[in-house]
């Protein structure tokens, strides 16, 4: 990671009252890795959440690089076009949980293009992993993240950056179908409310790309608390009842 001056404990530069704070991806990195604090033991898991065409695949991949990280991508779980609430529980299961507990992990890598489930991948991510993708930061797998983005984007917004991507023809149909789950799971589930960092992608949504630096607001949890606990008993359901 580059170097990144002073930053504040809570991980954005404060702001004037007018402007916006920034952040950017190097001192994100720093604050991040102060989490980890040189200690060996299990993989520091970092959750990249936002409805779709937030830009939560580049900010992850802008931020892996500066940890040094790679980046899991939630649609590899999704078991198909209604599979969105499934993809939380095998995030779980495959990944999350065995690296808490300092286990092999992997994934069984959903196979888009001929409709069903693919290879098994191994994982062995080293000291960090970023994992992106929509409900990434829902419960249970919220419970195994040490650190939660919520990227934040209106909805006409991510509706023109999806319209613009090379794979808009092949997406378009499932749209609104895509749209309705992530909705309906992101209801009432608070993860912008949770979230460590909630940043403001608008102008990077609508620029296509993002700068080295984004607006953020200040993180929610003080710096090396832990993780989340689920607001509710409600929140944490078995896999395949989160419909």
């Amino acid at each position: 990671m580059s170097g990144t001056g002073d930053l504040p404990a809570d991980g954005c530069q404060p702001g004037d009252g007018r402007q916006p704070e920034v952040l950017t991806f190097a001192q994100l990195a720093t604050v991040i890795a102060r989490l980890k604090n040189g200690r060996s033991g299990p993989c520091l898991v970092v959750g990249i959440d936002g409805m779709s065409g937030s830009g939560k695949t580049e900010f992850a991949r802008r931020l892996a690089a500066e940890l040094a990280a790679p980046v899991l991508s939630t649609d590899d779980l999704v078991p198909g076009w209604d599979g969105l609430a499934d993809s939380v529980g095998l995030l779980t299961d495959w990944v999350l949980r065995p690296l808490a507990a300092g286990q092999r992990a992997g994934l069984r890598r959903y196979d888009w293009l001929a409709g069903r489930p693919g290879e098994w991948v191994d994982l062995d991510p080293g000291d960090f992993l970023v994992v992106e993708g929509c409900c990434a930061g829902l419960y249970p797998a919220a419970r195994y993240l040490s650190y939660l983005v919520w990227i934040d984007v209106p909805e006409a917004a991510r509706r023109r950056r999806l319209e613009r991507r090379a794979d808009w023809p092949a997406y378009a149909p499932f749209a609104d179908r895509w749209a309705r789950q992530e909705t309906a799971l992101q209801a009432g589930a608070g993860t912008a409310a949770r979230a460590d960092l909630v940043v403001d992608n608008s102008a990077g949504a609508l620029a296509g790309g993002l700068p080295d630096s984004f607006a953020c607001r200040r993180r929610i949890r003080t710096l090396g608390a832990g993780p989340p606990v689920a607001p509710a008993a409600s929140q944490e359901k078995p896999r395949g009842e989160d419909g």
